[in-house]
């Protein structure tokens, strides 16, 4: 009897392409799964920066209103020619601020600047009870001097309004009387939760108002900094 030719099966290699296939697709797969996280991480920590960024303008506001009180309403800053770190005040721009004016007390990670800002002399941060949200704030009237204190205001040696004057009211004073120059202060904030690389700063320029309107101050300028 004759027997036939023997048949070859192709069924092992089969099965082996398909495990092949299956493996890259699982690869794929893992792959496209981590971009998605990745992604998903990348959207909610800028959502997060963006929602701690606005809840932080109302301690912004509140430190920047402090800081008006304390120069033009109730005088807590007796004397503007001369530093009063305890009240978080400098009569001239600091050196070795940061490109976006931050000055450098301010500046840094939260341990860096936590231990500048605690030698410097400057007063304890505000913080939230609730958030433990901390508030700290720096006002810097904007002149420069080689000189030793006491610092008067000068056109030379300060930032100030332009010069004014009052306008003659009798015959007899035909000449007005020329007003003391106004200078303007820069007020600094930074808002920061501690164990947290989440900061956020910004400031404000402010001048006293016009001798018509005594202890009052204004809000010349408000902004958020960017590249903390």
């Amino acid at each position: 009897m004759k027997q036939g030719a023997p048949c070859m099966s192709v069924a092992h290699p089969q099965r082996g392409i398909a495990l092949f296939v299956a493996l890259i697709a699982m690869v794929l797969l893992g792959l496209g799964g981590i971009a998605v996280m990745r992604s998903v991480d990348a959207a909610a920590s800028v959502a997060g920066n963006i929602a701690f960024r606005q809840a932080s303008v109302g301690p912004v506001n509140q430190a920047i209103e402090a800081a008006i009180d304390a120069l033009f309403n109730s005088s807590t800053i007796a004397l503007q020619d001369v530093d009063d770190t305890a009240h978080g005040y400098y009569a001239l721009l600091q050196p070795a601020e940061l490109a976006n004016g931050v000055p450098d007390v301010l500046a840094g990670n939260y341990a860096t600047m936590q231990g500048k800002y605690a030698a410097a002399g400057l007063p304890a941060a505000a913080v939230d009870p609730v958030t433990q949200t901390e508030v700290r704030s720096v006002i810097e009237r904007i002149c420069s001097s080689a000189s030793p204190p006491p610092w008067p205001v000068t056109a030379d040696s300060c930032d100030t309004l332009p010069l004014k004057v009052t306008p003659a009211h009798t015959s007899n004073n035909a000449r007005p009387i020329p007003l003391p120059p106004i200078p303007v202060f820069r007020v600094t904030v930074r808002v920061d939760i501690p164990n947290s690389n989440t900061i956020s700063h910004a400031q404000a320029f402010v001048h006293a108002g016009t001798p018509a309107k005594p202890g009052t101050g204004i809000r010349w300028s408000w902004r958020l900094l960017h590249g903390n």
